[in-house]
This record gives structure tokens, sequence and C-alpha cells, in this order.
């Protein structure tokens, strides 16, 4: 039992190594693959967009397209973590900006640029991590729309 468990532990590192090495990690794992043709489901009332199966789906379930949905400015499901379009794999330039939203000026109580590009993956690829335009998304359309913009104190 000790060896199985150890050996998937080994296994799993290994394929996170391999994707580092050869550059595919992609900043949306869970929607790399998609295209702009790829279904996705709204709801009559809702403003995400969801996978086949999503419980949000149950009184009403609408086909689009997933570029559609973006440009109908629809969010990715917090619950089902639909696919998003493909996203450019991370070079260390990319990867510095990222982190770098972690210390960027305009952080508050209220807003942290880190927090709101990594929950928001519809940002990631329409905004990138440009800390002045997450900001400026946050105050005209994400406060709004109650979008995660600061850590959450874990209990």
């Amino acid at each position: 039992m000790f060896v199985k468990r150890n050996l998937s532990v080994i296994t799993a590192f290994l394929v996170i190594a391999a994707m580092f090495v050869t550059g595919e990690v992609k900043s949306n794992a869970a929607g790399a693959g998609a295209s702009s043709d790829t279904t996705v489901y709204v709801t009559k009332t809702g403003d995400c967009y969801h996978s086949s199966g999503c419980n949000s789906l149950r009184k009403s379930c609408i086909s689009i397209t997933l570029q559609e949905a973006i440009d109908d400015g629809y969010k990715p499901c917090r619950n089902c973590y639909p696919v998003a379009l493909d996203t450019v794999p991370l070079t260390s330039e990319v990867e510095e900006e990222i982190e770098a939203l972690k210390t960027y000026e305009g952080n508050t109580k209220e807003f942290n640029a880190y927090t709101y590009y990594m929950n928001n993956i519809d940002l990631q690829i329409e905004i990138g991590p440009d800390g002045d335009a997450l900001l400026e998304h946050f105050i005209e359309q994400g406060k709004e729309e109650e979008r995660i913009a600061k850590e959450e104190k874990r209990r």
C-alpha cells in the first residue's frame, strides 16, 4: 500500500515536471484544447456559461459556441469549470508578470490583482497580467459582478 501510494505521487510529479520542461504549461489548464466553436451552455437568466451536465442547467439549457458566450459577456461557471479558449504557453516573462501582480501597487484590502487574475479565466484571456487594466475592470465591472478580487480568509 505504501509503495503503491508513493509510486502514484512520483508519477504525478514526473508528469508535472515534464510539462514545465517541455513548455506545455497553459495558464488555463482546465480549458486547454478548446476552440471558439466549442459548444457550451447558458441559461435564460444567468451570466455564466457551463459544461454539459452542470447542475445550473436544470431549468434551462441553451447551446451556443464558446466564442459567442465570451463575446456576449458570459463568465465561466465556478461549479463545473467549463472549457476556455486556448491560451498561449507561459513564458518565463509572462510568469514573472503574473507573479508581479502579488505586489502590484494598486492592491488594497478590497482588491488584489493576482487573486483577481487567477480567479477570472476570461480576464486572463482578455486582459492578461496587467495590474492597471485588471484594477480598471474591477472598478468598472468586477465589483458589480461580485467577482472574487481578494484572498478569502481561511478558517
